[in-house]
């Protein structure tokens, strides 16, 4: 019986989550609010920085920010993911943050390949020139592209004569990225399939994807999701480091991801109860989740969403604290890869 209240507390706070986000949306939308808005305000702001990799052109995939000082000391940044193998911006994010925070998560981005200076019309062209490139192959931008392209204001792209190569030795080349849900991929393969057929593109992972491992300084390899850790080794670094680890990994990996500091700390605790083997049901759902077809990295992500529900439900109803423990095993129990792949997909 107490499982049975356990689970429909759950479903209660899972349910009051979704009204929560709804209104949010409304209660935006209604007081003009939304991306869109507010990246209109921060381009009437002075030009702050604009900054790329190099990398977009070498080994396919780079970042471009563009940042506007709003404040003394604050800013607003866009950045942009760039695919120029095959599709186009593939992410795109916008923050308004202090100099600091800009300054490490700039830090964090330039960890994986070096930013540079770039002429604002040059990166606004290289953008706009990506997401027709992508378009033409039936692959839209990422949904947030167009709003956040607005930073740019009155910058004119046509002021730039660049010519851009896009795809790989002439061809579009799909690599698919450690945080796309294998029904992204499949919709992505599809697309390419309609559009060119199965002999006019390439998907695969680049040579120079394997020159850059996951290796700490002293040699020792950092974390990968990807990877189960020695459960004794990964117990024995102190909290701190594993939460080091896991933001170094999502740094090198996801350079645009939002949250990053809640998304590393979600890793790390479910890679402690991995870790604790049988003491939790958490490495039995791993294993069955991986053996419905995902990945270890997409089993944390699944688990994970469970262990945010908990907190979000705990947080939300004070009294149901005793229960919590009973109904997340239970929801880890009951997970299966096709929640995941749906969740991933409304994602």
């Amino acid at each position: 019986m107490s499982s049975i209240n356990a689970q429909r507390k759950h479903a209660k706070a899972a349910k009051r989550k979704k009204i929560l986000e709804q209104r949010h949306r409304l209660e935006a939308k209604g007081a003009g609010g939304g991306l869109a808005h507010k990246v209109r305000l921060a381009a009437a702001a002075p030009l702050h920085a604009c900054l790329m990799q190099d990398s977009v052109f070498q080994s396919g995939v780079g970042m471009v920010f563009l940042s506007r000082k709003t404040g003394a000391r604050d800013v607003a940044l866009g950045g942009f993911l760039v695919d120029a193998y095959c599709l186009g911006v593939k992410d795109a994010m916008f923050r308004e943050l202090d100099e600091g925070e800009m300054g490490e998560l700039l830090d964090g981005a330039g960890a994986t390949a070096p930013l540079a200076p770039a002429d604002p019309p040059y990166a606004r062209k290289l953008l706009r020139d990506a997401a027709a490139y992508a378009g033409s192959l039936g692959l839209p931008p990422h949904p947030d592209y167009a709003s956040v392209e607005l930073m740019f204001g009155d910058v004119v792209a046509d002021a730039c004569d660049a010519e851009f190569q896009f795809g790989y030795e002439g061809r579009p080349f799909y690599v698919p990225g450690p945080t796309e849900s294998p029904t992204q991929i499949r919709r992505r393969i599809d697309r390419l399939r309609r559009r060119l057929s199965d002999d006019g593109f390439d998907v695969g992972i680049p040579e120079e994807a394997f020159d850059t491992p996951n290796e700490l300084e002293d040699g020792e390899m950092g974390y990968d999701p990807d990877v189960d850790p020695d459960p004794a080794h990964w117990l024995a670094l102190e909290e701190a480091e594993r939460l080091r680890q896991a933001k170094d990994y999502h740094r090198r990996h996801d350079p645009l991801l939002v949250e990053l500091e809640i998304h590393a700390v979600v890793h790390v605790v479910i890679e402690n109860q991995i870790a604790m083997g049988k003491e939790t049901p958490v490495e039995r759902a791993l294993e069955r989740l991986m053996s419905e077809g995902l990945t270890r990295h997409e089993a944390v992500h699944a688990l994970g969403s469970v262990l945010t529900e908990m907190i979000i439900g705990a947080a939300n109803d004070k009294e149901a604290e005793g229960s919590q423990a009973d109904a997340y095993n239970d929801a880890i129990a009951r997970i299966t890869a096709e929640d995941w792949r749906r969740l991933a997909a409304d994602d």
